[in-house]
Parts: C-alpha cells; sequence; structure tokens
C-alpha cells in the first residue's frame, strides 16, 4: 500500500503555517469540487484534498503524521538494535531514546510517547 504525501497533495511545504494549509485546501476544494469539476477522478481528488486538510490543519494528527514519516529504528538504530539492548536497562534505552527524539526537533511529549511504542513493538517483534 502506498502512502499518501498529504503535503503533495495540498501542494504546500512541510514547514507551511495553518493560513498556507487552509489557503491550499480551499483552492483545490474550489478546484475539484465535484458540482465545479465533472471529471471522473473529482471525487477522488476530493477525498484525498479532504483527508490532508482534516490531518494538517489539526496540529496533534499533523505532529503524528510528521512522526508516521520517520521510521522508529532510524531514531536510535546507528549500532544493532540488539547491542543497545545489552548495553544497559531498558530505562537507559528510553531515555537514549528521549533524548536524541527531542534534539532533533520540537516534538511533543505525545509523539515522544509513540515513539517509544512504536520502538519497543520494534524490537519485540525482532
Amino acid at each position: 500500500m502506498t502512502r499518501l504525501d498529504l503535503y503533495a497533495i495540498l501542494g504546500i511545504p512541510k514547514n507551511a503555517s495553518s493560513k498556507d494549509i487552509t489557503s491550499a485546501y480551499r483552492r483545490l476544494a474550489l478546484k475539484y469540487h465535484p458540482d465545479r469539476n465533472k471529471s471522473p477522478f473529482a471525487n477522488e481528488m476530493m477525498l484525498k484534498i479532504n483527508t490532508a486538510y482534516n490531518i494538517l490543519s489539526d496540529p496533534i494528527k499533523r505532529e503524528e503524521y510528521d512522526y508516521s514519516l520517520i521510521q522508529p529504528e532510524k531514531l536510535i538504530r546507528e549500532e544493532p538494535v540488539e547491542d543497545q539492548v545489552h548495553r544497559g536497562t531498558m530505562s537507559d534505552l528510553l531515555l537514549r531514546l528521549i533524548v536524541k527524539v527531542r534534539s532533533k526537533s520540537k516534538i511533543s511529549v505525545k509523539i515522544v510517547i509513540i515513539a517509544i511504542k512504536r520502538v519497543l513493538n520494534f524490537i519485540n517483534s525482532r
């Protein structure tokens, strides 16, 4: 299954402001609304536009989406996961993860918790 790039759908950069998101949504909604656009793919495009807007206009959903673009193993994986687990307790590993994630950008605590859960699932699945 291919992942939709919500920023590309709206034609905005990843650092777009909420005003830019709303503006892009309105412009595309006028262009692709089924009442105005009779092309066969207008309905599908409107679904994509609405999905992109619903996620990117909500700060929490947007942060979760941005985080989902990062693969969990890239956050701590400079060496094999097995080696990291044996170098300390799980608390040490999680603390290193939190420090690493927080140093990459301004990410909320909720996103750090999501990262921890994903990394633990990744480790447990191995």
